[in-house]
């Protein structure tokens, strides 16, 4: 009975929390939908530091989970964690592979120290490697229009599940990273409560080695996260961003959670296939109409829905008044392609729709011709979504 309990009310947290994800939270509390991959540290607390800014109080939802691992240990994972749920049941499956997780190295606090260090530095190498964040965006991407490039940002969590067929156990017991970051907070919680009257002495020795290992491992850690950091450097800018974009740090920020794709009203916001390159996969990326000629949406100039839910600082939070200072890309006319440039003939729509009056009509041979300001336009695609031209003549480029 106490078993059957114990999954009863394991199943009903992951369905739940996959609810959450799939977005069905009440109108008046949209940012509900980004709770579950905010209750990870890892994504919450590292990712903050790692962005050098304050995301907001629910940044704060991450510090219970390390409260519960320093009185309780694993407890979040044997009893609440979905992903680790999903895992288990998926290593039932497999009643053969009992025993291999044995042979298998753990690297949960490894991972979790790349992770922490290289957040300090700025640059948090394999952020997305948290559960509760694959979890996420496994469940984020259901929505309408289905489209299978959105499909792949569930890539992650599918493959912890043939990993578990394979190897029951072997993402909870020896990989997963926030796993690991609960152990190091348990063997943290037990040096430093006082010993037991009949416990032994803890060795002053053993302390001093884990320590010094745990510092030399720290190093290359933190090396690798500069050495990548400048050798990538602002990748973020290789494509068009949803606002309030960290573009210097975006790729390394970004854990892939799927939320801002869920949370975009007009869906926009596409997994990027490998635009930006290897380290930008599957991070999200604005999609207007040049590049789908079924969108007939733009990135409307009130909307800061993908900003509010972001766990990490790669889409820091924006009000409205900031959206409209800060560009996310740059409409570009191709003259031999627009309407009024090349065919002399009268065209002001990339005028008439432009929300920041950032068209400009200059005359050239009687006909008013359209001009971009650069110092107006905030790359909003509104201009690309209404341009009658085929092929389409005003194109958002990004910064």
């Amino acid at each position: 009975m106490k078993w059957l309990r114990r999954n009863v009310w394991r199943l009903l947290i992951a369905l739940g929390t996959a609810a959450l994800a799939l977005g069905y939270v009440p109108e008046a509390c949209p940012e509900l939908g980004s709770v579950l991959p905010r209750l990870s540290p890892i994504l919450s607390l590292f990712g903050a530091l790692a962005a050098r800014a304050w995301l907001g109080w629910l940044m704060l939802l991450g510090i219970p989970l390390l409260i519960l691992a320093f009185f309780k240990g694993r407890f979040f994972c044997w009893h609440l964690c979905p992903m680790g749920f999903v895992s288990e049941a998926a290593g039932k499956l497999n009643p053969w592979g009992k025993g291999l997780v044995k042979r298998v190295p753990a690297i949960n606090k490894a991972l979790t120290l790349v992770i922490a260090v290289t957040a300090t530095c700025g640059y948090p190498l394999l952020i997305w490697l948290d559960p509760l964040c694959i979890f996420n965006g496994f469940f984020a991407v259901w929505r309408e229009p289905f489209t299978w490039a959105a499909a792949v940002t569930g890539i992650g969590f599918v493959t912890i599940v043939v990993l578990s067929i394979c190897i029951p156990n072997v993402w909870c017991h020896r990989v997963c990273p926030l796993g690991g970051l609960q152990e190091s907070v348990m063997l943290l919680a037990r040096r430093l409560r006082p010993p037991k009257a009949d416990a032994p002495p803890p060795s002053t020795l053993s302390a001093a080695a884990a320590t010094r290992r745990t510092v030399l491992a720290a190093i290359p850690a933190a090396a690798a996260g500069l050495v990548v950091k400048r050798a990538l450097g602002p990748t973020g800018r290789k494509a068009l961003r949803p606002p309030g974009a960290n573009l210097d740090r975006f790729t390394a920020l970004c854990a892939r959670c799927g939320n801002c794709m869920r949370a975009c009203p007009y869906q926009l916001i596409q997994p990027d296939l490998g635009e930006s390159g290897i380290d930008g996969l599957f991070t999200p990326k604005l999609v207007l109409r040049s590049r789908n000629l079924d969108q007939e949406q733009y990135c409307f100039q009130d909307c800061v829905a993908c900003t509010k839910v972001c766990p990490t600082g790669a889409l820091r939070p924006l009000k409205v008044e900031e959206k409209h200072a800060r560009p996310i890309g740059l409409a570009v006319i191709d003259l031999k392609k627009c309407l009024a440039w090349e065919k002399k003939e009268y065209c002001a729509v990339c005028d008439e729709y432009c929300p920041y009056k950032a068209v400009k009509l200059v005359e050239r041979n009687g006909v008013n011709c359209p001009i971009v300001d650069a110092t107006k336009c905030r790359g909003c695609g509104a201009c690309e979504s209404n341009c009658p031209a085929d092929p389409i003549a005003i194109v958002v480029k990004p910064i």
